[in-house]
């Protein structure tokens, strides 16, 4: 593995004072007040900005002489946030970072995100359950399941190409219709629906073939996307 053509074994100061990291449970000494976590997690970085840092605490409407045991979990994913984000660095990892957090917490930390992609053009590693998030902050977007890479390619790519077919059948269908090149087939009777790769199959020669005509052809959405990938 190489980050920035580093080896982070090799040489693991310099490749770790260019990233940040965000967990789903940032782990943070309790006892510290928030202004202490934020000068003790400065000495590690020689680039912190201590000016946005700040910023970043009174957006958050974060108290500094709050200890960080007293804080809710939305409280500390901001904190964690800055501590991850206050060095500006070159490559920002969030892992789950809005888990179980309120609406107004998510916001907070997504339009953090797109200001660190949009004003300086840095590159973030975005996981998350939560695929509304995840399309509105991915330029590229990357499918792990049961650790093996399913997909990785532009968003816009892989939205134009997954497509939704609704097929209806004159007769009810004991089983599911055989379509050859399909991701995924559900439905019952006389309507079934097909997730399919628009490149690799002919909608309409499809429907054709197994005698059905065709009542809905969508975009398919992430969650179906992501459904019928994990179910394949």
């Amino acid at each position: 593995m190489r980050l920035f053509g580093l080896d982070p074994v090799a040489d693991p100061v310099t490749v770790l004072g260019r990233i940040g990291y965000l967990s789903e449970e940032p782990d943070m000494p309790g006892w510290m007040r928030v202004w202490e976590l934020l000068r003790y997690t400065q000495a590690f970085y020689p680039k912190w900005d201590p000016a946005y840092a700040e910023q970043l605490r009174e957006q958050f409407e974060l108290d500094p002489s709050a200890r960080v045991k007293t804080l809710s979990k939305g409280q500390r994913a901001r904190l964690g946030l800055i501590a991850a984000e206050a060095h500006r660095p070159d490559l920002l990892i969030l892992d789950e970072p809005s888990s179980g957090l309120d609406p107004i917490v998510r916001r907070d930390i997504l339009e953090a995100i797109i200001r660190t992609v949009t004003d300086q053009g840095r590159t973030v590693i975005f996981s998350s359950h939560l695929l509304d998030e995840v399309e509105r902050v991915s330029d590229q977007l990357a499918m792990l399941h049961r650790g093996a890479l399913r997909f990785c390619a532009p968003l816009d790519e892989i939205k134009a190409r997954h497509r939704r077919v609704v097929l209806h059948f004159e007769h009810p269908q004991a089983d599911a219709p055989n379509v050859s090149g399909a991701i995924r087939v559900v439905g019952t009777g006389r309507e079934w629906t097909v997730i399919c790769d628009a490149g690799k199959i002919h909608t309409a020669a499809m429907a054709q073939h197994l005698g059905a005509t065709i009542v809905d052809d969508t975009a398919a959405t992430l969650d179906e996307i992501f459904v019928a990938h994990a179910t394949h």
